[in-house]
């Protein structure tokens, strides 16, 4: 009987403070669409995690950890510049993330509104330096009776691919978690 290989679905971190943290963490990439087949990234600045997760299947990643990934061994990787198109100064991680709220809240309440509507701030884009979108393979569809893990038996052994979500192997997962623990979490496929 052989096994199928392990893997496991990457995930966005949990961030205090519910929508008005994930947006602040994260930003947006589906509000603008794409252009040229780029993400433009609506977000806060100047503080940005190694990876963020701004839209549905989208993964942003610094220039930093493109060049350690590139050097890490592991496969299925595929990197895209990504358009920075509305970066605003908004230094909240210098907040107490442990409070219960934000210390400050969009004038409308709406969590978007952290970004919508402000300027953009060319010292806060030169801060978060050059941005890529790591784009795994779309390797299959999922077959609801069978799940990913018979669907994952069949393809190649890369390191990260998509199959409805973003997908890591063991390796992957491990090499995440030494290097960046703090900006995802992982979940096991049913």
């Amino acid at each position: 009987m052989s096994t199928s290989p392990v893997c496991f679905i990457l995930k966005r971190p949990i961030a205090p403070w519910g929508d008005y943290g994930n947006i602040l963490l994260h930003g947006m990439s589906a509000h603008l669409g794409r252009e040229n087949g780029k993400i433009q990234l609506e977000r806060t600045g100047p503080f940005i995690p190694p990876i963020s997760f701004p839209g549905i299947g989208d993964l942003v990643i610094t220039d930093k950890l493109r060049q350690r990934l590139e050097t890490s061994g592991l496969s299925g990787l595929k990197f895209q510049p990504v358009i920075k198109r509305l970066i605003v100064w908004c230094p909240w991680d210098e907040w107490d993330q442990s409070a219960s709220e934000p210390a400050e809240y969009p004038e409308s309440g709406e969590p978007e509104d952290y970004i919508l509507g402000q300027e953009h701030s060319d010292e806060a884009s030169a801060w978060i330096g050059q941005l890529w979108e790591l784009v795994p393979e779309v390797v299959a569809t999922t077959d609801r009776s069978n799940g990913i893990r018979n669907v994952r038996s069949s393809i190649d052994d890369s390191d990260f691919f998509r199959v409805g979500y973003n997908y890591v192997s063991e390796r992957a997962r491990q090499w995440l978690v030494k290097e960046v623990s703090k900006w995802v979490r992982f979940e096991t496929p049913s």
